[in-house]
């Protein structure tokens, strides 16, 4: 049977359950070469980031000794992984190709302390070759060495299994990859390959159809042919994306076989939060957490770059308010460092370019970085066959993204904080599952992308659910009825829609907004009463009560009235799923096999609790009056009834023999009571009681169920019937025993 995952052993990259790998081994690098890594380390003033290849070389002398300090940003660590650093102290002739960078690692504070560097080569020479005496002279570089080899790295060690496959598949042959070989020539060489296939797998995405979404994105329009010199897109999300953006980010695939000179996106519907990614505890850069990912394939590309002085990058975004962002309007966003947030820069770590069939030949190099000064080209490049250079054309002239090559890469330019920080591409948020889903050459399996709950009308006490985690939903008894609806990406699928509650047996939900031919389908489910098994009247107590203690002194609070009550709750569990109408074998699936495909299409499990109150409102002061021409002496404090589920309530008095001490005040209690009388209207019914030790209900729970209700309520006290230990002037209380009885099944 297909599962999500299914197709796993069959990508470019690591399964998600490993890792968030998208752009395989080079996914976390800034610069990232199967080949040669080379700084020329003269121009640059800020090198930030973290930086992989076979071999990493700087031609430049002076480097190590110019004041300046590199890879200032610790998070990076290990900063630099190569399989060779070149170096033989007695060989002058590296000076051109490697000696220089050697230097840089050698040299005190030229990087932090804690900046690490995995070079297997050097670590190897540290520990087999190196002389006491040259263990001294190398101590600073000794001092940033890991004790590991590039095999052991994370990223590596993470996508081993991905790179041996690659490896096989590009050349037929198999590999060994052994982190204790001090040659790592092989992990590179397997990178190459890994790097290869994961181009040519996002190309494969748009070889039949010039752009691809997912179902977060409502509609994807072309503007201007994507062949021509000047491709122009728009972008539009669908309503309530970012509710699923955890799940589901959306996605957007384009193909630009033609020598673009200028390229336009617009994004409508955008839900424009920003986040600020730390560069360091005081410094940060910003970018826009739920901007969709956008793969830009440049198939047409084949060894010189369109993309050259006065090209322009243009993004516009429309938020969901119908505001137009541009960068010319973007005063908005700043940097920590108090420079502007180009939408270029919030928009730049979810958009790859990819150059499928560039190819370059030795000592040459695709470069981004000329173009126009306020639109620079934008997103992470993936080259398989072409070197790509970070070119040195001014201080303020750079791309936004990182670099990934099956050649090398030249880095002439700096890599700032905001370069290396806000441009990253973001392979946090998307995973291997999001992308094979979208795969057009495999099954497209529909998807119960969120489910939405709500109370009331207007909805309050919103909350989505979504992937197999169970969610649980509170709400208050007393703000509406639990209603649901159901985010569905049909993925131009049939599909049906399956509910369990309860432990029920399984349901199909019909509904007429159920079309596969559209990108997303918003499903009003209604309220979750009206679903079949669910649980109407049955009540739990939550264990939530308040009652009186039993040494409870009236005098010593300013009180007047009081509160019994306990919680009672209702509770349902749901489980909703989406299926296509057949399995992959052509069986069909109904509601009398939906539990035999759970495995393959995982149910979302969302179980809910709705509170409400029986409570009693109670005197905790009586206020006597004189009654007019009688020697009575009355009060009528208020006695009310919540009862937010209309249970069976019934309310009982009597006096309690729990509190037998005198009061705060030196009240003492008295033990006769019979010379208390009260009355009670009850719909209409007036009824006069002594006071006694024995019970008698006020409210009896025949009484219809009602959401309030209050008690006409009299006390009274006769003067000249006082019992015979009464002594004047002296202070006495009668302590009293309310009793709030409930059922457990609403109306």
């Amino acid at each position: 049977m297909l599962g999500k995952t299914v197709y796993a052993e069959d990508l470019p990259f690591p399964d998600s359950s490993v890792g968030h790998y998208v752009f395989g081994v080079g996914s976390y690098y800034n610069a990232f070469a199967a080949g040669k890594l080379t700084i020329n380390s003269s121009p640059i003033a800020t090198l930030e980031g973290r930086y992989a290849g076979r071999q990493i070389v700087s031609a430049m002398t002076g480097a190590d000794n110019d004041g300046r300090v590199w890879n200032k940003l610790s998070q990076f660590s290990p900063v630099y992984v190569a399989n060779e650093v070149p170096y033989q102290s007695n060989d002058t002739d590296l000076k051109t190709t490697g000696q220089n960078l050697f230097d840089v690692f050698n040299h005190q504070d030229k990087l932090p302390d804690t900046d690490k560097i995995v070079i297997n080569n050097l670590h190897d020479q540290a520990k087999n070759t190196w002389t006491a005496a040259e263990k001294r002279q190398n101590a600073v570089l000794i001092k940033h060495l890991s004790d590991e080899n590039v095999g052991d790295v994370g990223y590596f060690k993470d996508n081993t299994a991905s790179l041996k496959a690659a490896y096989q598949q590009e050349t037929g042959k198999t590999v060994t990859l052994d982190p204790n070989k001090v040659d790592a020539t092989a992990y590179f060489d397997a990178a190459a390959d890994q790097i290869q296939r994961i181009s040519d797998y996002y190309a494969s995405f748009n070889a039949k159809q010039a752009t691809l979404a997912n179902g977060g994105v409502d509609a994807v329009t072309v503007q201007k042919d994507l062949t021509g010199d000047r491709p122009e897109v728009t972008i539009k999300l669908s309503d309530g994306y970012a509710d699923a953006f955890k799940a589901t980010p959306p996605m957007v695939f384009l193909n630009l076989s033609g020598l673009p000179h200028d390229v336009t996106i617009h994004i409508e519907n955008m839900t424009t939060n920003v986040v600020n990614t730390a560069a360091t505890s005081d410094s940060s850069y910003a970018t826009y957490q739920y901007a969709p990912y956008i793969f830009v394939n440049w198939t047409g590309v084949k060894n010189t770059m369109p993309f050259s002085w006065g090209s322009a990058y243009k993004f516009s975004v429309t938020d969901t308010t119908g505001k137009t962002i541009t960068n010319d309007k973007n005063d908005d966003v700043t940097n920590s460092d108090g420079s502007k947030a180009t939408v270029n820069q919030m928009l730049s770590s979810h958009i790859l370019n990819n150059f499928p069939k560039a190819n370059t030949s030795a000592g040459s190099y695709l470069s981004a970085d000329a173009g126009s000064g306020s639109d620079l080209f934008t997103g992470s490049i993936m080259a398989p066959s072409a070197s790509i250079e970070v070119a040195n054309v001014g201080a303020t002239q750079f791309f936004y993204g990182s670099v990934i090559s099956g050649k090398d890469v030249l880095i002439e330019n700096n890599m700032l904080p905001a370069r290396v920080i806000a441009s990253s591409f973001d392979v946090e948020h998307i995973s291997s599952d999001n992308i094979s889903e979208l795969d057009p050459s495999k099954p497209q399996i529909p998807e119960l992308s969120k489910v939405t709950l709500s109370q009331g009308k207007p909805a309050t006490n919103l909350k989505t659910a979504s992937g197999e985690a169970t969610t649980d939903y509170t709400g208050k008894h007393t703000d509406g009825e639990i209603h649901l609806s159901a985010w569905v990406t049909p993925r131009k699928t049939a599909y049906q829609l399956f509910y369990q509650l309860n432990d029920g047996t399984w349901q199909q939900l019909s509904n007429s907004a159920i079309n596969a031919s559209e990108s997303s389908n918003d499903l009003d489910l209604g309220p979750l009463t009206a679903l079949k098994n669910a649980n109407t009247q049955k009540l739990v107590t939550t264990g939530k009560t308040v009652t009186q203690a039993a040494n409870y002194d009236p005098t010593r609070s300013s009180a007047t009235n009081q509160t019994i009550s306990t919680e009672l709750a209702r509770q349902n569990q749901l489980k909703l799923v989406v299926m296509p109408m057949t399995s992959d074998r052509g069986t069909a699936i109904t509601t009398q096999n939906v539990a035999d495909y759970l495995a393959t299409y995982p149910a979302t499990t969302i179980k809910t609790t709705e509170a409400g109150t029986a409570a009693a409102t109670l005197p905790a002061v009586f206020d006597f009056e004189a009654v007019a021409g009688e020697r009575l002496m009355t009060a009528s404090p208020t006695v009310a009834l919540t009862n937010d589920w209309q249970v069976p309530i019934s309310l009982s008095l009597g006096t309690g023999a729990a509190l037998t001490a005198p009061l705060s005040d030196g009240s003492q209690p008295l033990s006769s009571d019979d010379w208390i009388r009260y009355t009670t209207t009850v719909d209409k019914v007036t009824t006069t009681r002594h006071l006694s030790a024995t019970a008698a209900t006020l409210l009896p729970a025949t009484s219809p169920p009602t959401l309030t209700k209050q008690l006409a309520f009299t006390m009274m006290v006769d003067p000249s019937v006082y019992p015979a230990d009464v002594s004047a002037g002296q202070r006495y209380f009668v302590p009293f025993r309310w009793q709030l009885n409930y059922g457990l099944t609403a109306s």
